[in-house]
């Protein structure tokens, strides 16, 4: 017997199985995606879905732990639970099995007790010694805690440096990625114009790919009929039956790229968009293992020399660092943070 469809999901009366909800599904999608960055609380994502609309059938806000079971629901991947066990499910998964591994690791780590030591000199295998390039490591002295090159290749000169100023450096070049609120606003707002551009555009091909589809279902389904009342051989029929079904393969993954593919793009920019929000949190509150996580983001090759942190910006984020306003931050070189909006 089929249970209540999860939220993004229907359930089909006719068939008896579960059934995409076109209105939903790529909402709780954008729940994975977006939880997954490593960023977000459980708490930030119920206000994201909030922010995008996403609410239960019966239009109720959705909680905390409402959103927790749908991040850790293997159906949305495409496994069914009965009796206890898992199987393969007959419906349409709305996620990777990458992306919900990957969100349940985010989750079992942001989960564990924070009750272990606030940090295990949280830098300690993250920095290397901008001059002779060995790892930086850390000790404590009368209740400071101190990184230091471990001076394991060559003598080196380079001096200690306590934990919060490596730290405040950190926070400066992260405030660097904060986008301002208003900006942001801007650039969502963008960005869905855009999208709503595009499938504008893509819902005439769409629409005479959907029609290709449907005759060649036809011709499959006729084909079918004219085998069964023997008007054709078993060979002839399996023959044209292989041809069919390559037209029918072809044409479901173009009308999949149609739908899906300028859709991720500009939700994964609208990711980063939110992400680069996200850092001015992450800053205000401190958190240096956030802090960390945050920077293996954007970042690599984190150096520290002449007792100033460096790194080098990667990705799309190099072209946020290169393209902001009266940015005075290049790749790492310069600490100075330009003035928070």
């Amino acid at each position: 017997m089929v249970g209540v469809a999860p939220l993004g999901y229907l359930n089909d009366l006719k068939t008896h199985t579960m059934v995409i909800d076109s209105e939903r599904a790529h909402l709780v999608k954008k729940l994975f995606e977006t939880y997954v960055i490593g960023n977000y609380t459980l708490k930030d994502i119920k206000l994201y879905a909030e922010k995008i609309n996403l609410k239960s059938r019966n239009q109720k806000v959705l909680s905390v732990s409402n959103i927790q079971r749908i991040l850790s629901k293997p159906f949305y991947y495409g496994l069914a639970k009965f009796n206890g066990k898992f199987f393969e499910g007959t419906h349409e998964p709305i996620i990777t099995k990458r992306l919900f591994d990957e969100v349940q690791e985010v989750m079992r780590k942001r989960g564990r007790s924070k009750n272990i030591k606030k940090h295990e000199y949280i830098f300690t295998g993250f920095m290397r010694c901008g001059t002779c390039s060995c790892m930086i490591t850390a000790e404590k002295q009368k209740g400071y805690v101190y990184y230091r090159c471990t001076k394991k290749k060559t003598p080196c000169d380079e001096k200690y440096i306590r934990e919060e100023v490596v730290a405040e450096q950190m926070k400066n070049f992260i405030q660097k990625v904060s986008l301002p609120e208003r900006w942001a606003a801007k650039i969502i707002n963008t960005l869905d114009k855009e999208k709503e551009e595009n499938l504008i555009v893509a819902q005439h091909s769409l629409q005479n790919l959907k029609g290709e589809l449907k005759i060649v279902e036809e011709k499959l389904s006729r084909l079918l009929d004219t085998h069964l009342e023997g008007l054709i051989y078993k060979e002839e029929y399996i023959s044209k039956k292989g041809v069919l079904l390559n037209q029918k393969t072809s044409l479901s993954e173009k009308i999949r790229d149609y739908e899906e593919n300028s859709k991720d793009r500009l939700e994964r920019a609208k990711e980063f968009i939110l992400s680069s929000c996200q850092a001015k949190k992450v800053v205000l509150q401190g958190d240096l293992g956030e802090i960390k996580k945050l920077l293996k983001n954007i970042g690599s090759n984190f150096t520290v020399r002449g007792q100033k942190f460096n790194f080098e910006a990667v990705g799309i984020w190099k072209a946020l660092y290169e393209n902001l306003p009266n940015s005075t931050w290049r790749g790492g070189r310069d600490s100075n943070p330009r003035p928070s909006a």
